[in-house]
């Protein structure tokens, strides 16, 4: 079972039973590791049993998830370390495994794993009639289905990171942010009144999904509000559905059933279609996507505001859509729209129209096994989620190389013990993990459209010292850069100075052991292991919240911690007026404004010149969804899939992009 800690509101009615003393156990939790705490109160026990180093990876694993591929060897180099840690010490992120209940034999258990899976077949057929599956609507739409299959929408509830911070923040709040992460990012579970903290190995397909088709196409209230809560149009798929264009093609389409041998009745025999196409007008509309690209928590902050940068903006002043960036030719580009069939129905292609690409490029990327994400009809067709997570894509199965040297001895799990299933789950991978790539280069552009790494000026040259500027500017005037959950997004520039020789007399924008900058949220830094690094350039936000009896700290989550015995997410008790945000939480944004620009400035003193120039500036702009640390600070919960901290800390750093890299050479000898 995967380790994910479930975190119901029950627990509170046991929080208040405690009373003070689960709030002192609670707080002292909270201090283990602040991102600005006092040295003096910093708990170094607690810090030695979370820290994560880039070296000490879990055990390998026969069977488990293949994490993100291609790891950059430019991002994190072993030699440039500044301290190195006893591998076998440092390797404390690995989740301890939870031991397995004693399983039952007899007929009587078989009887009631019989019944179970009939009740839960039962149960999927009911929820597929209420809510269809992308892979259904994919049949007819195989362009849609394809490119929304490996986007950010589709991942969204399949993240690990994300349920794991959901029941996280649900776990210092005392369970009273309940479902408010899942309103977003999970609509059909919403609908369908699953539990938020339940792992995705045990929820109905449809809603494994997350943003899915019927998320959009079901809704027919302009709801305008942010944070999610959408009641979908519930219905089988021969049940109409909601678009930009309303019935015209589809009336067309349905006149002809000679041609195109489509059915409206779901219980006719023949290939089932919409029985109707209603127009609806909002879905074209920017105001639909801040639905849920504007967060605004229970207590008035405002977590995420993409949405009310663009209501700003100068595109939006000239009449661009979010759409029109985000949907069209170009990622992150108002480029235009490609023309096409939007459906292909029984291999006959529907008349061209305009047509909206449904990729929804973002900074997020995969770090689970690729047979879970992409999705794939045919993936979910040849194994369940768990017996995937068997698959094990790092040895090589189903390869000719791997395969060659299996003997009679070899193990393997019960479903892959055939070679003709390990092969032909071999074909699948490959096409998943080349689906993975065209979604990392597509990534690429919309991250390369936002970011751009502008002019490098010298102030000074000579044996004196060393100092320059780097300019990085907003590429968009959509939306701020980043957007959306800021105090996740790292963008950073990554600089190294190096003499005639190749030796490093300067450095800024280096990991620590565990993957972090050296920025104030390193447990390194926290230690005293290594110095913070004075020259940091990096577009991360930072929360700040009021904490114990005043004053105010940095958190990698924003959660304020009162005195009061129970801590949860509460409607503000002052004005919003005058701040804009509670009182007890802040979001200091360093994000750039449209088309704006940042410079980030670098000196390098005469004592560290080496008399062996001429120096060589390596700069890189470098983008990763999510900081190890975040990962630190909701390990307590576990994480799903199986998936150990440290496994899910090393799928970020080797995910992370370069999206700019320029040298400069100062002649100084």
């Amino acid at each position: 079972m995967p380790n994910i800690q479930r975190f119901p509101i029950e627990h509170a009615t046991k929080a208040v039973i405690s009373g003070a003393v689960a709030a002192f156990v609670l707080v002292t939790q909270q201090m283990g590791f602040p991102a600005a705490a006092n040295p003096a109160i910093f708990n170094l026990q607690h810090f030695s049993e979370i820290q994560l180093t880039s070296k000490a990876l879990s055990p390998k694993r026969t069977t488990g998830p293949q994490l993100a591929q291609g790891k950059d060897e430019l991002l994190t180099d072993d030699k440039d370390d500044l301290l190195n840690f006893d591998d076998k010490k440092d390797s404390l992120l690995d989740d301890a495994k939870e031991e397995e209940p004693a399983k039952k034999n007899g007929p009587q258990v078989e009887k009631e794993e019989l019944e179970r899976d009939e009740s839960e077949q039962h149960e999927a057929l009911f929820a597929e009639t209420r809510f269809p599956s992308a892979s259904t609507c994919g049949t007819c739409h195989p362009k849609h289905f394809k490119e929304w299959s490996v986007s950010q929408h589709a991942y969204s509830q399949l993240s690990p990171i994300y349920l794991s911070l959901n029941n996280k923040i649900n776990e210092l709040a005392n369970g009273s942010n309940g479902d408010f992460c899942l309103r977003c990012h999970n609509q059909v579970g919403a609908n369908l009144g699953e539990n938020s903290f339940d792992s995705n190995l045990d929820r109905h397909p449809t809603s494994r999904e997350g943003i899915t088709c019927v998320v959009c196409h079901r809704l027919n209230k302009d709801y305008n509000k942010a944070s999610g809560r959408l009641a979908l149009v519930e219905g089988g798929l021969t049940e109409p559905i909601f678009g930009p264009t309303g019935n015209a093609e589809l009336e067309r389409v349905l006149a002809n059933t000679d041609k195109y041998r489509v059915v409206t009745d779901p219980k006719e025999a023949g290939r089932k279609i919409h029985k109707k196409s209603i127009k609806f007008a909002s879905i074209s509309k920017p105001v639909f996507c801040g639905t849920c690209h504007d967060v605004t928590l229970f207590n008035g902050f405002r977590l995420e505001e993409a949405f009310s940068e663009y209501r700003l903006s100068p595109a939006a002043r000239r009449g661009e859509t979010c759409q029109d960036c985000h949907m069209g030719k170009v990622q992150g580009i108002a480029s235009g729209y490609e023309t096409g069939p939007a459906a292909v129905v029984g291999g006959v292609e529907t008349m061209p129209r305009k047509i909206t690409n449904h990729f929804f490029a973002g900074p997020d990327y995969s770090i689970i096994h690729p047979g879970i994400f992409p999705h794939n009809s045919e993936a979910q067709q040849m194994a369940t989620l768990r017996e995937w997570l068997e698959f094990d894509v790092s040895a090589g199965w189903g390869t000719d190389a791997f395969e060659d040297k299996v003997t009679d001895d070899t193990k393997f799990p019960k479903r892959w013990g055939s070679a003709d299933d390990r092969f032909d789950a071999r074909e699948i991978i490959d096409d998943q993990l080349e689906q993975l790539e065209w979604a990392r280069q597509k990534r690429l552009e919309v991250l390369k459209n936002g970011y751009v790494m502008g002019d490098i000026i010298t102030d000074i040259a000579g044996p004196d010292g060393i100092e320059f500027r780097v300019q990085v500017k907003n590429g968009t005037d959509g939306h701020n850069v980043p957007t959306g959950f800021t105090g996740e997004r790292l963008v950073w520039l990554q600089v190294n100075v190096t003499d005639s020789t190749g030796k490093i007399i300067f450095k800024s924008g280096d990991r620590d052991p565990n993957g972090d900058l050296r920025d104030g949220h390193s447990s390194y830094i926290h230690a005293g292991k290594l110095k913070q690094d004075p020259f940091l350039f990096t577009l991360q936000s930072f929360f700040v919240t009021q904490n114990g009896r005043g004053g105010e700290i940095e958190h990698v989550i924003p959660i304020p911690y009162p005195v009061t015995a129970l801590p949860r997410v509460l409607p503000s008790t002052a004005s919003l007026i005058f701040t804009g945000e509670p009182a007890t939480e802040r979001n200091h944004k360093r994000a750039i404004e449209p088309n704006g620009i940042r410079w980030a400035e670098y000196k390098i003193s005469e004592d560290a010149l080496t008399d062996k120039g001429p120096y060589t500036a390596n700069i890189k702009l470098i983008s990763q969804p999510a900081p190890v640390n975040l990962l630190i600070a909701m390990q307590s919960v576990g994480f799903d899939y199986g998936i150990t901290p440290r496994q899910a800390g090393d799928a970020l750093v080797a995910g992370a992009q370069i999206l700019w890299e320029k040298n400069l050479v100062f002649d100084v000898k």
